[in-house]
């Protein structure tokens, strides 16, 4: 009787193995907290938004029509603020902060420059 060889042992033990394993995929649940992480993220989202908004609503109403310019310095001290509090924001998101960044300053961002122009175009 000849040796099997290394190659041809490992190929029956793995065939073997195959056959025990169960191929079938997980059922995916939902959690619970799925649902509240979105609808905090969105609520901070909105905040984020009306903020910008009365700012640029503020800065539409009292700066002068030739210096749009000075838009960036309104904005800036809410790009501050998100960053001072961004550790506490980025658990509203999941944990996720590219898109709490991403979402927080471009929700500010967008929340401000229509306000600004639906003020100005009064």
């Amino acid at each position: 009787m000849q040796p099997q060889s290394r190659q041809h042992r490992y190929v029956i033990a793995s065939s073997a193995e195959n056959d025990a394993v169960d191929n079938r995929q997980p059922e995916r649940r939902e959690t619970p907290g799925d649902a509240s992480i979105n609808l905090r993220s969105a609520a901070a989202t909105v905040v984020a938004a009306a903020l910008g908004a009365i700012a640029g609503g503020l800065a539409a109403s009292k700066l002068p029509d030739d210096k749009f310019i000075w838009t960036g310095f309104v904005l800036a001290p809410l790009l501050v603020l998100l960053e001072v509090f961004f550790k506490s924001l980025v658990a509203l998101f999941d944990g996720n902060a590219n898109a709490a960044r991403l979402m927080l300053a471009g929700a500010i961002v967008a929340g401000f420059y229509v306000t600004w122009f639906a003020v100005r175009s009064l």
